[in-house]
């Protein structure tokens, strides 16, 4: 589904320092490819577009540029955003009302007899 190639050609040719600008231009290239799918999917993919949507703290400008970036930073790519922490801010994910544990819950359901 998504395109990969896209912003990573982007991305090795910009600095190891990424500037807002050069956010923007990765974010240009993953809202095309997310928006052509959205059509052929006939739906919003925000947040389940791409791997790296689970790395996505949308209290950003340009989260889906800051998400693959810090996605590309886990993977080992020697990167850095200017002003934006690498990895995604605890507050950030609890505003965005992410989940960070999982508890499971058992329902009894009784019979009639």
């Amino acid at each position: 589904m998504w395109n990969e190639k896209a912003p990573l050609e982007l991305l090795k040719h910009l600095p190891n320092v990424l500037t807002a600008e050069n956010l923007a231009e990765i974010q240009q290239v993953i809202d095309n490819d997310k928006f052509l799918n959205s059509q052929k999917l006939r739906g919003d993919l925000c947040g389940k577009y791409a791997p790296f949507c689970k790395y996505c703290d949308n209290t950003v400008e340009k989260p889906c540029a800051v998400a693959y970036v810090r996605m590309k930073i886990k993977e080992g790519l020697q990167v850095h955003m200017e002003d934006i922490p690498d990895e995604v801010p605890e507050e950030a994910i609890a505003e965005a009302g992410g989940i960070t544990t999982v508890k499971k819950i058992r329902i009894a359901v009784a019979r009639k007899k």
